[in-house]
């Protein structure tokens, strides 16, 4: 639907160069954000982007080695539950600070 051609359009070739302009602008931002861009913003945003992939990846790690870790009994698991959070932890609220503290300095500015 997004690709069709409204007739008016042909008809004032100046609003066509506009729109053609327009999309072709839209692509450009599209390319430039990517996959990751896509979900939490723009170039400009590469720390921030980081920030909350490197979260989303400790997290997803933590609920993993926890599930997986409960069924094992506490002899076999080389690193107990509590120790690996112990040591995801920090580097949670480190990310979630950055991506906090980066936003309240843009704010004071």
């Amino acid at each position: 639907m997004a690709n069709q051609i409204n007739p008016n359009l042909l008809k004032n070739k100046v609003l066509a160069k506009q729109v053609i302009e327009y999309q072709n602008e839209l692509e450009k931002i599209k390319l430039e954000r990517g996959w990751l861009g896509g979900i939490w913003g723009n170039t400009e945003k590469i720390p921030n982007n980081i920030a909350a992939l490197a979260i989303s990846i400790l997290l997803a790690t933590g609920i993993l080695y926890t599930y997986c870790a409960m069924d094992l009994p506490t002899d076999k698991i080389s690193l107990p539950i509590k120790d690996f959070w112990l040591i995801i932890a920090p580097l949670i609220t480190l990310a979630i600070g950055y991506l906090f503290g980066d936003k309240s300095k843009k704010n004071e500015s």
